[in-house]
């Protein structure tokens, strides 16, 4: 009897230790990747989200509040003005009604501006306030949903102007490409009453 391996035996435990190791391998390769992505995902949420948050409360807070040629409801493809309930997050005054305005600057990034709804001004209008959003956007695009397009059922339009707001209004965000950021397009319904104040 011998008292060792032959080379036949050596070679098979090296083939079989060789797949064991390939198989890790590609399962450590797998679990870095999701981890990676999961890190990519929870930092855009936690950029994206708050944004997403305020521009849904911003929209459903719209209402037009006048009448005739002052309409305060106006709506391109790419900026977007309208009175609303500011957020208490957004701003530390005592009204929180405000005509605002949502675009993009050349700079990239999605703005804000605002200026307080009095009814009567006592002094002049100063200059609206402006808060930067989000950085690394191309564009914005928003739409409004029509139900009168196409009876039934509706359809999206790239304007909208008038003392009515849009039953919904859809934001999509476009990043810049060296941003490698995505979120879903925003669809919200406006829903405040005009007469409650």
């Amino acid at each position: 009897a011998s008292a060792g391996f032959t080379l036949l035996e050596v070679l098979a435990a090296l083939a079989v230790f060789g797949m064991i190791l390939v198989a890790l391998s590609a399962g450590l390769r797998f679990g870095q990747q999701v981890l990676v992505t999961q890190a990519r995902d929870t930092a855009v949420a936690n950029q994206v989200g708050p944004v997403d948050a305020a521009l849904r409360s911003l929209v459903a807070q719209a209402w037009p509040g006048a009448a005739g040629a002052e309409a305060r409801f106006t709506g391109t493809a790419r900026a977007l003005s309208f009175r609303t309930m500011m957020p208490e997050s957004l701003i530390a005054q005592r009204t929180r009604d405000a005509d605002v305005t949502i675009g993009v600057d050349p700079a990239h990034r999605l703005y804000l501006a605002w200026l307080p709804w009095y009814r009567n001004w006592m002094v002049a209008k100063p200059p609206p306030a402006r808060i930067d959003l989000l950085a690394n956007v191309d564009h914005v695009e928003f739409a409004y949903w029509d139900p009168s397009l196409h009876l039934p059922p509706g359809g999206w339009v790239t304007a909208w102007v008038g003392t009515t707001v849009p039953k919904l209004l859809r934001i999509r965000l476009v990043f810049t490409k060296d941003a490698g950021l995505r979120w879903p397009d925003i669809i919200v319904a406006t829903a405040r009453d005009p007469w409650t104040f």
